[in-house]
């Protein structure tokens, strides 16, 4: 009984030296998809009932059907069998012998819908030409918390030629059938140009109209993919990553209140713009000569279809001339070699353009010259613009068109 004594007490004297530890005392950090999401594969295999809008007989407007491409096989290195063969080539025969390593190649099930087809040619008795994705079981997916650091992300590739822009709205939807838009730009498009390969495109989620058009983010049934022109294009890998977008979304009291005279908008740089480079689109380029910098414009369509650039003189900050915008003139300088009717915008955050066709008044030449455009002349009246929230000056020119433009500024009448 004595013994039975002492090896009780000594249990109990060593549980006093125990930490209690519960489940809770350990925070476990969620690390998985993007601060939680979870949902971020939105296609690779088709073949469930949450892709809809495939082609059929009564469903002409459908633009979908799914395609054995596989956006990992480049098929740009597929033999053409138009192609001399190597083999028939003569080379000068040497002896050599090499032991190249061993490489164990990944076995792939084929399957007939790795991809999607999207193809119409823009049917004008077709209301909505489009299709849409549920995906992850049509869920309602709370997006969010990852808006302002994701991005849609899809690789697309073409049959034949290149292409420049995706014609393609991006459409989220919720279980309320609220919706927001976004399209992918060109900038977004790696390489500038679409073609047999597949090619990366980004399309930031802050881009969406989520804000103008109050979509429930808690509560994300689809995406939506409308054609708003004639497409032919093939897609695969679509899936939502974490994405640093360089351009913010701004508050509204972030403004800069434009009233003193001259506003410059361009003069030898170019402090926030879109469209004016040459690295993958040639219509537009920064030229210098003589230490003068200028917009060059050579548009040509079959190159490149990128047909308008936008300045914004402040950055990217909303502008207000609302109190002084009938007080002010669109001044440019201008050196013609062929010249075509184009069209200058000042645009606001909502999209809505404030448009001028410039229509030259007087016998071409190659010299410059100067022009001034007084902003009265634009339909004020007629337009619904926000003219306390400007975006940017927007141009937009016809092919074929071959001119230089300097010194953008907005001055006092």
């Amino acid at each position: 009984m004595f013994r039975i004594l002492i090896l009780f007490c000594l249990i109990i004297s060593s549980c006093k030296n125990l930490d209690v530890l519960t489940l809770y005392d350990v925070e476990v950090k969620n690390t998985e998809g993007i601060d939680g999401f979870t949902s971020t594969e939105i296609f690779t295999t088709g073949g469930s009932d949450e892709v809809w809008g495939m082609k059929g007989k009564e469903e002409f407007c459908n633009p979908f059907s799914f395609s054995a491409y596989d956006a990992s096989v480049d098929y740009s290195l597929v033999k053409n069998p138009k192609q001399k063969n190597l083999a028939d080539t003569s080379f000068e025969k040497v002896d050599r012998k090499y032991n190249l390593p061993t490489v164990k190649v990944k076995s792939r099930k084929r399957t007939p819908k790795n991809s999607i087809h999207l193809k119409t040619d823009k049917n004008p008795a077709c209301e909505w030409i489009g299709m849409g994705i549920g995906w992850d079981g049509w869920q309602g997916k709370d997006m969010s918390g990852i808006m302002e650091k994701s991005a849609i992300e899809l690789m697309v590739r073409v049959e034949k030629g290149s292409i420049t822009r995706l014609p393609i709205v991006f459409i989220l939807e919720d279980y309320s059938e609220n919706q927001c838009y976004a399209t992918a730009s060109y900038l977004g498009i790696e390489g500038g140009k679409i073609d047999q390969s597949w090619t990366r495109v980004v399309v930031p989620l802050q881009t969406f109209s989520y804000i103008k058009n109050k979509i429930d983010l808690t509560n994300v049934k689809q995406l939506l993919l409308q054609c708003y022109d004639a497409t032919d294009v093939y897609l695969d890998n679509i899936q939502i990553i974490k994405y640093n977008h360089p351009y913010k979304r701004l508050e509204e009291n972030l403004t800069v209140y434009d009233s003193i005279s001259p506003i410059p908008v361009f003069s030898n740089s170019l402090n926030g713009s879109w469209g004016i480079e040459s690295e993958h689109c040639n219509n537009f380029s920064l030229k210098t000569k003589k230490d003068n910098s200028f917009i060059s414009v050579k548009t040509d369509s079959t190159k490149c279809d990128w047909l308008d650039f936008g300045i914004s003189w402040n950055n990217w900050l909303y502008t207000d001339i609302s109190k002084s915008v009938k007080d002010f003139s669109l001044q440019f300088d201008i050196k013609e070699n062929i010249f075509k009717p184009f069209v200058i915008s000042l645009e606001d955050y909502s999209g809505k353009k404030l448009s001028y066709t410039y229509v030259k008044n007087s016998s071409s030449n190659s010299e410059w010259k100067n022009v001034s455009i007084p902003l009265y002349k634009f339909p004020i009246r007629k337009s619904k613009i926000d003219l306390t929230k400007i975006k940017q000056i927007h141009f937009k020119f016809a092919n074929k068109t071959d001119l230089s433009i300097d010194n953008i500024q907005l001055t006092k009448n």
